[in-house]
């Protein structure tokens, strides 16, 4: 019986219980027997209320494909607040109502977030100096370092062995139910270690070693520390870890698991039969679990109030590829699954581009080795491509960016192949063959071959501060061999901010490179390979990254990528002598990498919608 019929039974009982006692037509033991039915119904109604009820809490916009990942959220224990991370910003926000904070953060990105069992706000940082952790007491909106005097722990480990651990090497912090603890996790010498601190950061010993532990999270239930373990090929929850007597569950579980404070419940995420994620709740005393969430997308990442509320979020991500005229006007999609980072083949009648079904927290945990592959659609086509014509590369190692070479016996593309982050080349063709053309790359970017076919121009940054700079590589396009070693191109004037696209001139002597000043603000320059000052074309503002350029066959045009009055990412032009700015794309979506036919006056882009959704289950 639904609640809503409960509900009516219940009104309508109560109304005729009424009016037949007005009347005296009712002997007592009736009446009783309606009054109880009557109270039944009531109690059945009150029931089906008091379950938990769903309640969309937040939706964040990324804002763009490419190296963004989903932001971190979670619920105070209090249930009163809901923390936020937006890439480059944290963001507090009242439950129920009441004025957002922004906090004043100390790095440039956050990579994780969470609140201590009193309230404060922790967050890990990067991109600013090296007390990586911080805490929020949001008295003040601007964090102070974790632990300020410690940079380094000496740790023993489990094999009586010594190592000095950064404090940007620990993951994952979790507190105990007194705070009097707090554990992280650390990877060291080809194990992932648990390691677990007084309240001050000091006294740190390691509780439990293994290959690979996700979500270190302090078990109430134990008393103890618990996270997610791989045995033999298979996921568990390891609800005991550091013990020798394991308790381990059976789960294909990814992302932040959580335990009520007051009730022996656990939350986790596990895979379904469509390789998504769901939600379910794990009662620890009888053993049996719950299924939780029923939605078409992944939902993962609890966190739980004292109260038992539940926050979780929702992944809604989708992208292709389509093209569009120079001059603006009707676009036309390309693929019709999950697919960007678009790039023409030299006959100006194919595109190659990655595709998979990424940016799932499944593949977060495996990174870099996730479901990106390379693959290729004709141009000229009545519909949106259904899967690719061609595959080009499949490894599972963030494959993208790929580019032919000018004489079409190569390909040249980044991917994390055999734990590199490079360049590679391999024949049109055969990817059993490919190579690295690059060594030692960080966030490399994506290759592109001069229309001569003797230099590929990428980007990487040689650092975790993610500040790219230019390289070339000299080629022989008929052998594929190596002619001039990676060379670093310093462009003047342009030595301090980072450099995340390129494209060549005609004429092979040049390059147009996009510059990023800060993350408001973009630079376009016509750069020379070899050497002297080049030329600002344009100046804008954008804080999509990675957002990419293209340059039009006749080299008079330059596409870029920037918000338009309502904020929608959207394909721009400059003339290349500066003189004209021109809005090229206008529907309600949002782009990313435009890139100019070889051939004719048309753009190729992706088009993507990325979002989070922050729900909540309300006890």
């Amino acid at each position: 019986m639904t609640r809503f019929i409960k509900i009516l039974l219940a009104s309508q009982a109560y109304i005729w219980l009424i009016v037949l006692l007005i009347q005296n037509k009712m002997k007592a033991s009736a009446s009783i027997f309606l009054f109880c039915l009557m109270a039944g119904f009531l109690a059945d109604a009150q029931i089906a209320d008091a379950q938990p009820q769903l309640r969309l809490v937040k939706t964040v916009r990324q804002k763009g494909p490419v190296a963004y990942r989903d932001p971190f959220g979670a619920i105070s224990p209090d249930g009163n607040l809901f923390a936020y991370s937006d890439l480059r910003k944290v963001v507090v926000q009242p439950l129920d109502g009441g004025s957002i904070t922004e906090l004043k953060k100390n790095g440039a990105f956050i990579r994780y977030l969470t609140w201590t069992l009193d309230g404060d706000l922790v967050t890990y940082e990067i991109g600013g100096d090296s007390k990586t952790w911080y805490i929020y007491d949001l008295k003040s909106d601007k964090g102070s370092p974790l632990w300020p005097e410690i940079e380094n722990f000496k740790v023993l480990l489990r094999d009586s062995s010594e190592v000095e651990i950064s404090r940007s090497e620990i993951r994952e912090l979790s507190w105990s139910t007194t705070r009097k603890q707090v554990a992280g996790s650390a990877f060291k010498n080809g194990k992932t270690h648990i390691i677990v601190f007084d309240q001050n950061g000091s006294n740190p010993r390691v509780i439990a070693s293994e290959d690979k532990i996700e979500s270190v999270q302090w078990n109430p239930t134990r008393s103890g520390w618990a996270g997610i373990v791989t045995k033999n090929g298979k996921r568990f929850i390891d609800l005991n870890l550091g013990f020798a007597s394991n308790i381990l569950l059976e789960a294909n579980s990814y992302g932040r698991i959580a335990f009520s404070h007051n009730d022996p419940f656990l939350y986790y995420t596990e895979g379904n039969e469509n390789g998504l994620l769901d939600l379910w709740k794990h009662d620890l005393l009888k053993n049996t679990k719950e299924r939780l969430t029923y939605f078409t997308k992944d939902t993962y990442e609890p966190s739980v109030t004292k109260e038992g509320s539940i926050l979780f979020k929702l992944q809604d991500y989708r992208i292709f590829i389509a093209t569009v005229s120079g001059e603006g006007g009707m676009v036309q999609t390309l693929t019709g699954f999950q697919s960007e980072i678009p790039y023409w083949h030299p006959t100006g009648d194919k595109i190659s581009f990655t595709y998979g079904r990424w940016r799932r927290i499944m593949d977060d945990a495996k990174y870099p080795d996730i479901d990106q592959h390379l693959g290729v659609v004709n141009v000229d086509r009545d519909s949106p491509a259904e899967a690719p014509e061609e595959i080009v590369r499949a490894s599972y190692s963030e494959d993208q960016g790929m580019c032919w070479s000018p004489n079409l016996k190569w390909v040249a593309f980044h991917t994390h192949a055999d734990g590199t982050d490079d360049i590679w080349l391999q024949p049109s063709g055969d990817a059993s063959k490919g190579k690295p053309l690059s060594k030692g790359g960080y966030e490399t970017g994506w290759p592109r071959w001069s229309p001569d076919g003797n230099w590929i121009v990428s980007n990487t940054a040689y650092s975790k501060e993610r500040i790219n700079k230019l390289f070339l590589i000299g080629i022989d396009q008929n052998k594929g061999k190596v002619t001039t070693p990676q060379k670093q191109l310093i462009p003047q004037g342009l030595e301090e901010g980072s450099i995340t696209d390129s494209q060549w001139t005609s004429d092979s002597k040049n390059l147009v490179v996009e510059y990023v000043i800060d993350e408001n603000n973009k630079e376009i320059h016509l750069v020379p390979i070899e050497g002297g000052p080049g030329k600002k074309i344009h100046a804008f503002e954008s804080d999509q990254l990675y957002s990419g350029i293209g340059l039009s066959n006749d080299d008079k045009w330059v596409a870029y990528i920037a918000p338009d009055e309502n904020g929608n990412f959207q394909v721009f032009k400059v003339s290349i002598d500066s003189s004209e700015v021109k809005q090229v794309t206008t529907d309600p979506t949002d782009k990313a990498h435009p890139v100019y036919s070889p051939t004719e006056d048309r753009i190729a882009f992706s088009v993507f919608n990325y979002q989070v959704l922050f729900w909540m289950f309300v006890n």
